[in-house]
């Protein structure tokens, strides 16, 4: 099932893009110079040196199995045998964080995945930020990638 998810530009930092979820009613926001493009399922985007993808859309459970499940699903073609670390949880700008890692092969090598499911919130919906990284590649992204897990927060009121 499609998620409709409306994301719009709400404002542009000195060093960053803020995007938000109508949907979820939350916001990420990706570092500056990063390429991205909003469809009406989520934003996918990648690191102006390309090494660095990210996706995001907005789920309606927290559900870590069940978020999985989804993410595999949407990177079945470009990574294959994933294996996942076990989860963990945090809270960030008061809301529920699960963070979840794993590695899978893609063609050119093995890449980390590492994501985030983000809330639930008042709109019962959550928040699902994934990046994939080729695993040379990720001590050299590892700030920029936190930054982005990390961002998540309630999306300003648009009234």
């Amino acid at each position: 099932m499609r998620i409709a998810l409306a994301l719009m530009v709400l404002t542009t930092l000195a060093h960053a893009d803020t995007k938000a979820s109508k949907d979820a009613k939350l916001a990420v926001t990706v570092p500056d110079g990063w390429k991205h493009d909003i469809k009406a399922a989520g934003m996918t985007g990648e690191s102006p040196d390309k090494q660095v993808a990210v996706l995001v859309w907005s789920v309606d459970t927290v559900d870590v199995d069940a978020t999985k499940k989804k993410l595999e699903g949407e990177l079945y073609s470009a990574v294959a045998s994933l294996k996942w670390d076990k989860p963990t949880t945090g809270k960030g700008h008061d809301l529920k964080i699960t963070y979840f890692t794993g590695t899978g092969h893609a063609v050119g090598g093995d890449v980390s995945i590492r994501a985030a499911v983000v809330g639930p919130t008042t709109a019962k919906k959550a928040l699902l930020v994934a990046t994939a990284v080729k695993l040379d590649k990720l001590d050299a992204h590892k700030a920029e990638i936190d930054t982005i897990l990390n961002s998540v927060q309630a999306a300003p009121s648009t009234k």
